[in-house]
């Protein structure tokens, strides 16, 4: 008798929605980056029981205890980016800038991967921002709105040169922001 995995229409699915979301983004992730993520979002939320609360319990435990606590750095990472760009509303309602997760996210990828010896997380550290932007891109795409309001947007496109958070600034205003005020004149 032939078995069939069930499961891999839930990955692809999660392939087809992240293909989608890097052509609306105009952003394209490496082919052993987008591989991890789609094995990451299965795994996160893919899974029975709510990514909601999962989420928010290890973000509670996060702040309480902070990063140096986790012996994984893989685990570190993954959370990061998933608060960053999948659930940043959880970040923002805790007033935490989103920021925050993307630099201790890169940092948690870059360590592991030197650790490791693992071109994949090296990749996962400098392209965190990319990915950010197609998970939020796939939130967008989801809701029919954008999961960071307009002084995130600007926080995040300030501090890391997010291109969808450019974007959601050029949605709300037509003024274009100064990145930096030492540049600018009068």
């Amino acid at each position: 008798m032939q078995r069939f995995d069930l499961h891999l229409s839930e990955i692809a699915g999660w392939r087809a929605l992240l293909t989608e979301a890097q052509l609306v983004a105009a952003e394209y992730l490496p082919e052993a980056v987008e591989e991890y993520l789609v094995c990451l979002l299965y795994r996160a939320v893919g899974q029975p029981g709510d990514p909601d609360t999962y989420s928010l319990n290890f973000l509670e435990s996060f702040l309480k205890q902070g990063p140096d606590t986790y012996r994984d750095p893989c685990m570190v990472g993954d959370q990061c980016l998933l608060f960053a760009g999948l659930f940043p509303e959880h970040a923002i309602g805790k007033g935490i800038p989103i920021t925050f997760f993307v630099q201790v996210g890169q940092n948690a990828y870059g360590e592991y991967g030197a650790r490791a010896e693992d071109p994949v997380y090296r990749e996962l550290s400098a392209k965190f921002v990319t990915v950010m932007d197609v998970l939020h891109t796939l939130r967008e795409l989801s809701n029919g709105s954008p999961c960071i309001d307009g002084m995130n947007a600007y926080q995040l496109w300030h501090d890391t040169g997010s291109q969808h958070a450019w974007q959601v600034l050029r949605r709300l205003t037509p003024a274009l922001p100064a990145r930096d005020a030492n540049t600018v004149r009068h």
